[in-house]
């Protein structure tokens, strides 16, 4: 039937433009309303059946322009039909960061729903964190794992939404094509990573490009595909209804319904952001480099040699009287050219002997290494504890130590412990980055926030040194020693022995040198 054929024409025409499920249903039934309405006003004049049905769609008009003028429309109501390249261009890139920081922020949460259901042991806690270290291979996968369901979620939200807004807003496939084009584009360059800093975890969101990452490209190309699929299927299933060849196109209808561009605020308001923004991060990563070479070549060097004559001083310094050395000879596990973890790794460059560090004396012949969480196979090499026999009255104790894999500020490392010929007993807690940083580590100051400084005023910077290990992976970094003081607060009772004990944290304390001074 011809008016059948109308309104299906009229249908297919919305279809091959785009137009929202919703909006097409109301528009066909408006039109098919609006046709019935004039057939009837026809034959109430008394035509006959045909002759009403054709007079109809003469003042019907054409269902090609109709459909053209209704996406018209459409399109120009919607702030994505006015703005397509803004929307589906440019804005997929800040998407993708906050797609990413949303999609990490919900991954923690649902981290604290488990552990409330389930059980702490899905908590990110200092424990977990320090298991997870202790096995580099089990984190990695699992680190990495939960990188690509991140970025796969983030990616499938912004293609999504994208879509979503083209389809509200009538424009089309070739607009969604655009937009899955953009996401693509952009996962092509970027790069969203799960890393562990200590015993925290975080997620950095950059720009490179890693020849593994093909998924995350595939993916918005993927969606791509099945919508492009989607539409075909639609417009075949309107194929067999007979189209009349129109002279006139929706973009000759849009181009003379639009404004110039330059009477747009909009587009003026793109062209300074487009400008400025990657002038701006271009000028700030240029300036960055430039200040980090100046650091590199003329700061930190300066520093460091600052840092390495104030050591040289100090252990030029005279040591009090009342000084006593304390040989860790029989309780030592590992000599000053051993390395408990990596080749190379050793304090080889430390002076042997009675030498002054920090302006105290100490007897330095090897090292006592306690275990910790962090440090490979510790609990079956190192122990956990070790007593030292002093029987003797002391006002001061003196260590010089560091700690290994040290990266919990305000976390027990290790303690002090003195036991006296009556039973009683003192504890020292040695708390990371009041009492002892990493042993490696600056020893310049400008930007090292706390990997720099100890806070206890009884703590300071003993010996600095290097090694093969350092040289190679951190050649800004250095070894470094603290000496620690601590003051007895029995001076006249006899001390039987002192113990040296880990926390068996993700720490592995060291002991170099221990000093008693008589009372």
């Amino acid at each position: 039937m011809p008016d059948a054929i109308v309104i299906s024409q009229f249908e297919r025409r919305l279809v091959e433009l785009g137009c929202p499920s919703r909006v097409l249903r109301e528009r066909v039934r408006e039109l098919a309303e609006h046709y019935e309405d004039l057939k009837q006003a026809a034959l109430d004049e008394g035509m006959p059946e045909n002759a009403a049905g054709a007079e109809a769609i003469s003042r019907l008009g054409d269902p090609i322009t109709l459909a053209e003028n209704a996406v018209t429309l459409l399109r120009q109501s919607s702030w994505w039909g006015r703005h397509p390249v803004i929307g589906f261009c440019l804005l997929p890139l800040p998407a993708f960061l906050v797609g990413s920081v949303f999609c990490w922020v919900s991954l923690i949460w649902l981290c604290g729903v488990l552990a409330w259901a389930f059980g702490p042991s899905y908590v990110l806690d200092d424990q977990t964190m320090a298991g997870l270290n202790a096995e580099p291979k089990i984190f990695n996968n699992l680190a990495n794992g939960l990188s690509i369901a991140v970025s796969l979620i983030a990616t499938f939200m912004i293609v999504s939404a994208l879509c979503r807004k083209a389809r509200r807003a009538a424009l089309g496939l070739n607009w969604m094509l655009i937009a899955c084009a953009s996401c693509a584009l952009i996962n092509f360059f970027s790069s969203t990573e799960i890393f562990a800093s200590g015993t925290n975890v975080s997620l950095a969101c950059g720009f490179n490009w890693y020849p593994a990452h093909w998924i995350y490209v595939a993916a918005p190309l993927l969606v791509a595909l099945a919508l492009f699929i989607r539409q075909r299927q639609l417009e075949r299933r309107l194929a067999a209804i007979p189209m009349n060849p129109h002279p006139r196109s929706l973009q000759k209808t849009i181009a003379g319904s639009r404004r110039p561009f330059y009477r747009v605020p909009t587009y003026w308001v793109t062209a300074v952001l487009t400008v400025t923004i990657p002038g701006s991060i271009v000028y700030g990563v240029r300036a960055e480099k430039l200040r980090q070479a100046s650091l590199k070549s003329e700061i930190w060097p300066a520093e460091r040699a600052a840092t390495l004559a104030f050591l040289k001083t100090r252990q030029g310094a005279i040591p009090s009287t009342g000084e006593e050395t304390i040989s860790l000879k029989p309780f030592l596990n590992r000599s000053l050219t051993e390395s408990p973890d990596s080749p190379g790794d050793s304090l080889a460059a430390l002076p042997a002997g009675i030498h002054t560090f920090g302006g105290v004396s100490f007897d330095v012949e090897g090292t006592i290494q306690l275990a910790g969480a962090l440090l490979p196979g510790a609990k079956a090499k190192f122990p956990e504890r070790v007593r030292i026999p002093i029987s003797s009255t002391c006002s001061k104790i003196e260590i010089l130590h560091g700690a290994r894999y040290m990266s919990s500020p305000g976390m027990d490392v290790a303690c002090v412990v003195l036991h006296y010929a009556d039973g009683s007993r003192t504890q020292f807690d040695i708390v990371g980055a009041r009492d002892v940083l990493d042993w490696w580590g600056p020893i310049y100051n400008t930007d090292t926030g706390v990997g720099r400084y100890t806070t206890s005023p009884d703590t300071e910077l003993a010996w600095a040194g290097t090694n093969p290990a350092i040289e190679k992976r951190a050649p800004l970094f250095s070894l470094r020693l603290y000496r620690t003081t601590f003051i007895n607060p029995l001076p006249r009772k006899e001390v039987a022995s002192i113990d040296f004990v880990s926390a068996l944290g993700g720490a592995a304390p060291f002991l170099a040198g221990l000093t008693i001074e008589k009372p």
